[in-house]
């Protein structure tokens, strides 16, 4: 370890989909957050966590924050995005590299002005034509006129552009300290909520614009592989819990051909994530507007 080193937290905070779960996963390594085209796929505070010899930093993962639904599904996790702000010693903001939407200037309205802020100009990778790159240059250079940032960086999560040059600026922006979790620690989540996230996400992909928003997984049973076993396995049993009867057979799909896809993908990610065989068993219930129910919000673990 060398002679100096930083740790701290550093909340991950943009409009939905500029891909600042893509982001977390790149930078830690792993993919502990899931992704989709769905606007708000990250639901939950996610901790991870990337160690090296000169400096940890714990990243938050937020729900992306924004204000074109006023569900109580969307209120919760607005406000677990802004209630990140004072835990942490540092913000990273996500931007797309080429554009600035009203979404983006509401998220820059409520930066704090008492933290170190960090922008990562995301997705250059998706630059084709020279215009795209003035854009990008001219972009920037109305972000440094806005206000005083600790830095701007050209990434790209999907290429691993630039992410080391990204960490380095965050990690001078941390306390001199040493780590604060185990250099092996990759996320405070437990396996049991990161397989329901995996199922989710299977959810969201496979079933794209279909798929209605207010849909979350639930994890029954959780039973560890028994060694004894002939053929130990990790036993799950998950919900998928819908908003409306009608979306009910849309998630189960003709003859169960949907449900079965989306845990055989399930079921792989899962097995990959615990390195050991899963048996993995869906059904799919419904629970009427839970999305607006502000109860029922609390009760499947939107804190």
């Amino acid at each position: 370890m060398s002679a100096v080193h930083h740790c701290g937290l550093v909340a991950i905070v943009g409009r939905p989909n500029v891909g600042k779960s893509s982001l977390l996963n790149a930078l830690i390594g792993t993919d502990i957050s899931i992704t989709s085209k769905k606007a708000q796929t990250t639901r939950h505070q996610i901790l991870g966590v990337r160690s090296t010899a000169d400096h940890q930093i714990l990243f938050v993962d937020t729900p992306g924050i924004q204000h074109s639904h006023t569900a109580a599904l969307n209120r919760q996790l607005n406000k677990a995005a802004l209630s990140a702000f004072g835990e942490v010693d540092a913000v990273l903001w996500v931007v797309e590299s080429d554009r600035l939407t009203a979404e983006d200037e509401r998220v820059l309205s409520i930066l704090p002005n008492d933290l170190p802020v960090v922008v990562a100009l995301n997705k250059v990778d998706l630059f084709k034509s020279d215009d795209q790159k003035v854009k990008a240059f001219e972009l920037a250079k109305r972000l440094s006129s806005m206000r005083s940032w600790q830095a701007l960086v050209p990434v790209s999560a999907k290429k691993a552009f630039q992410l080391d040059v990204l960490a380095d600026a965050l990690a001078q922006a941390l306390p001199e300290q040493p780590p604060l979790v185990d250099e092996e620690t990759v996320t405070d989540k437990s396996v049991r909520f990161l397989s329901a996230e995996l199922i989710r996400e299977k959810l969201f992909r496979l079933m794209g614009d279909e798929l209605p928003y207010a849909c979350t997984v639930v994890v029954d049973r959780f039973i560890e592989a028994n060694p004894d076993e002939p053929k130990p396995a990790v036993e799950i049993d998950a919900t998928i819990v819908v908003a409306r009867a009608s979306q009910k057979p849309m998630v189960i799909g003709e003859g169960g051909e949907r449900i079965k896809r989306i845990g055989s993908q399930a079921r792989q990610d899962i097995m990959r994530l615990l390195d050991q065989p899963v048996r993995l068993r869906l059904w799919v219930k419904v629970k009427a507007n839970w999305a607006d129910d502000e109860a029922a919000v609390r009760s499947f673990g939107y804190e």
